[in-house]
Parts: structure tokens; C-alpha cells; sequence
């Protein structure tokens, strides 16, 4: 339009024309200015109208990019859904790994419920076990006699002087040392106990040694040395176990006998373990006072003993004869088990007592051994055998707690437990002789299982923790 500084009318008339305006059209208040000044006044308004609507534009533009929420910015153009949730905020400047427990999951869920409904009490327990009893060792005999007078059938019926039959009675299976642990859970509409028990091995035992100490000598006239008596006396009698003869009971003058003038020691070892699971409805009466819950369950027990006698005949100044019986037994007992509890509640103490019976099946095996030796002593196996029994379980528990916190209580408790049938290894010797054929007998130890009542009973302390 201009060159050199001069303006150029016919660029101005084109100009016009581009705009759609007729050339020579009178145009009010451009066409009264002076003619210097009419084509660049005429693009000056175009180039206005341009301007101003480019204004228009980015301003719609920048209104819609600030439409989202104060203090968040948005590329002009850029379209992001909206939702009535908020966007997860991923925190990448600390760069940490998920927590390893979060209340919102599933398992985790379960796991912190299960410890708000949970307690668990932990006791130590002092219990004593059913002693043997009034139990000879060895078979029965007819007529016996006090003092017994016996006589050595392997020596041609040589007389053996005075001679007893050692029992069982003395020894006892008390302050056997255990544990216990029980865990409780509170159901909606009743409680679940899981208990775990079990004791260490007691064990009791007696010997009698030097038999034939302080007893008048002889001198063997060949070798000349002193030859130890063999006839027992009142104060130092022999060791005796009667047999039967051919499997019947023999007269206490005749029968046949093992006899120990040397040694004799008997030993016994029992252990036993357990669990329940139980199910309580929930108290008929709630809160504080007297309260009574129905139960059911499933009960496992079992039961495991070992009885061991060794006896040493000092056979005239030879080599000494070792002869050595004992067994082993396994009990054990699983079945259903019902019940009721009883208890008295308030904020200082609780009491209760739980009376429950579990009908069980006494899965048992025993074996029985035997051994004469007069170098080497080992135990040969002449009994093994296994069986099941039908073996009710009866027990009453008393248990008292004493609430020093609403979470922590002192516990003291008693058990009494009866078993109706069951195996121990003592019971399972049968002593027995045969007639032999170099001497008068041959010693005959077999098994025949014999099944008998058991009780355990005994004390518990510990302590209550509730969540």
C-alpha cells in the first residue's frame, strides 16, 4: 500500500474490493476525510474486527479451562470425565511399600475380630495318676503262707529258705508336673474352647540290693572261697516270683518259682496328653450371678506307660543268672463328649464347675518282653498285640478366677478324670512254666491283655488374658 513512503490508491481500491466494498461507494465519515487519509483508515477497522475476534476465542477458551474446581488447572482442549469420586492419591515422593497389615482386607478383617472376641488362660498343672494297686508280681498261688517257705525246683527241690512276693502297692505316680493352655472365642449365639494339655513323665521305682549281705557263708572245698548263702531269712529274705504250673495256680510249698538272692529292682514310667474342642450355648442368664451352659465336643487322650522288673541269682557262686520282664502299653481315646457348666459371676471372682463324660474309642496297643541271660542282657518280645475298646471318660473340673484388671484374672483349678477301661503294661505279664525236658521247668512269659479303670486327678494355677 505504500512504497516509498507514498500512499497507493490502487492498492487501496483492491483492498476495498478483497472487503466487498463497491469502489466509488460513499462510505459516511471516511469518504469526508481527506483523501491522504482514507486507505488506512479502512484497514485499520478490518484489521480491528480481526483482532477482536481472536480475543473472543482464546477468552472461551480460557473460561473453559478453569472450570474445574478452585485451584486445579486444565489444559485449554483437554477433556477429563468427571465422576463423583475422588482420583486415588498415589504419594510418589516417599516411595514406600504397602503396609503389611491393612484392617480392610478380607483375611486381615477376620484375623483382628477373631483377637477382639479371643482369651486364653494358661495353667500349670500338679496331678497324680492311679498307682498299681495291691499288685503281685507274678502269679497267683494257694495257701500262701507268712513267712512264705520256698522251695528251688531247678535245684532238685533244694530248700530256699524264707522268701517274699514284691508289690506294687508303694509305688505311685504323684506330683506329675504339666501344662495346659485353652483358647476361647465368643460366637454370636454360643463360645468355643480349644484346649491342649500335657504332662511330663513321672516316674517312680524301688530296688532291693545285697540280698544276701549279713547271711552266714560257706567255704567252697574246692576253691576255698566263701560262697554266699542262699537261704533266705526273716530279716533278709529272698526276692520271689511265683509261676503257674501248665497254666494253673500251684500250693505255695510246691510251686514253681524264680528267686532272687543277689538283687531286685522294679521300675515305672507313665505320661499323658490331650486335647478338646467344645461348644457352649450361650448363658441363660446374662450378665453377673448364676449362669448355666449346655456343651458338646470331640475329646482325644492319650495315655502311655512302661513297667520294667530285673532280678540277679547269684547261682551258687557261678556266673550270676539276670532275668528281666516288663512291657509297655498305649491308650489311646477319642470320641464325642457332652456336658453342662455351672458358674457364679461378678466384677471381684468367678466360679464354675464343668462335669462333661466323652464317649471314646480306646484305640491300644501293649507289648510284653522277657529276658534270662547269664553274659548278655537282652530283651526278647513275646507279646505284641493291639485292639479297640469302648471306654467312657468321665471328668469334673472346679475353676475359680479372681479379676485384678477387666483384662487379667488369676486361675486355680481342680480335675478329677475316671477312665473305664483301659491297658497297663504290669497287668499284661502272665507268669507261667512249663515242665522241661533237661531241667524241672522252663520259665514261660507270655502276654494277656487285661483292661482296668484309671483316674488322674490333680491341681492347676495360672492366669486369664482377655482382648
Amino acid at each position: 500500500m505504500f512504497s516509498h513512503g507514498r500512499f497507493d490508491n490502487q492498492h487501496l481500491s483492491l483492498s476495498a474490493s478483497g472487503l466487498g466494498i463497491v469502489p466509488g461507494t460513499n462510505l459516511t465519515g471516511v469518504d469526508r476525510l481527506p483523501a491522504i487519509y482514507r486507505g488506512p483508515v479502512r484497514m485499520l477497522s478490518s484489521n480491528l474486527f480481526r483482532c477482536l475476534t481472536f480475543f473472543c476465542v482464546a477468552a472461551s477458551c480460557c473460561v473453559t479451562g478453569f472450570a474445574g474446581p478452585p485451584g486445579y488447572w486444565q489444559a485449554p482442549g483437554v477433556h477429563i470425565p468427571r465422576s463423583q469420586y475422588q482420583a486415588p492419591i498415589v504419594d510418589y515422593y516417599s516411595g514406600q511399600q504397602p503396609q503389611l497389615w491393612d484392617n480392610e482386607q478380607p483375611v486381615e478383617h477376620l484375623l483382628g475380630e477373631l483377637g477382639k472376641r479371643s482369651w486364653m488362660r494358661f495353667e500349670y498343672l500338679h496331678w497324680s495318676f492311679a498307682r498299681p494297686g495291691s499288685v503281685s508280681v507274678g502269679a497267683p498261688v494257694l495257701n500262701l503262707t507268712d513267712p512264705l517257705q520256698v522251695v528251688d525246683n531247678l535245684d532238685n527241690g533244694a530248700a530256699a529258705g524264707v522268701g517274699i512276693i514284691p508289690s506294687l502297692g508303694n509305688m505311685g505316680l504323684d506330683d506329675t508336673p504339666g501344662v495346659r493352655g485353652t483358647w476361647g472365642l465368643d460366637l454370636k449365639d454360643a463360645e468355643f474352647e480349644l484346649q491342649f494339655f500335657g504332662t511330663g513323665e513321672s516316674e517312680d521305682a524301688f530296688s532291693f540290693n545285697n540280698l544276701s549281705a549279713f547271711r552266714p557263708t560257706t567255704l567252697d572245698p574246692v576253691t576255698g572261697l566263701a560262697i554266699p548263702a542262699t537261704l533266705g531269712t526273716v530279716d533278709r529274705p529272698n526276692i520271689v516270683i511265683p509261676l503257674l504250673s501248665d497254666g494253673a495256680a500251684a500250693d505255695a510249698a510246691t510251686a514253681n518259682y524264680l528267686i532272687y538272692d543277689g538283687s531286685f529292682s522294679a521300675k515305672i514310667t507313665s505320661q499323658m496328653w490331650g486335647a478338646e474342642a467344645s461348644l457352649m450355648t450361650k448363658s441363660y442368664i446374662a450378665g453377673p450371678g448364676l449362669s448355666w451352659q449346655w456343651l458338646g465336643g470331640f475329646r482325644y487322650l492319650s495315655y502311655d506307660e512302661q513297667y520294667s522288673h530285673v532280678g540277679v541269682n547269684l547261682n551258687n557262686g557261678l556266673a550270676p543268672i539276670t532275668t528281666g520282664i516288663g512291657g509297655r502299653t498305649k491308650n489311646n481315646m477319642y470320641g464325642p463328649e457332652v456336658g453342662a457348666r455351672a458358674s457364679v459371676t461378678n466384677q471381684w471372682f468367678t466360679l464354675s464347675a464343668t462335669p462333661r463324660i466323652a464317649f471314646t474309642l480306646n484305640d491300644y496297643s501293649a507289648q510284653t518282653d522277657a529276658s534270662t541271660s547269664e553274659t548278655a542282657f537282652a530283651r526278647t518280645i513275646v507279646g505284641d498285640q493291639s485292639g479297640i475298646e469302648f471306654t467312657p471318660i468321665v471328668q469334673l473340673s472346679f475353676t475359680g478366677e479372681i479379676h485384678v484388671t477387666p483384662n487379667v484374672s488369676l486361675y486355680g483349678g481342680y480335675d478329677f478324670m475316671w477312665i473305664y477301661r483301659m491297658t497297663r503294661p504290669f497287668d499284661n505279664i502272665r507268669y507261667d512254666s512249663t515242665a522241661g525236658a533237661i531241667q524241672a521247668f522252663d520259665t514261660a512269659i507270655t502276654q494277656e491283655i487285661d483292661l482296668e479303670s484309671f483316674y488322674a486327678r490333680g491341681l492347676s494355677f495360672g492366669c486369664v488374658v482377655r482382648y
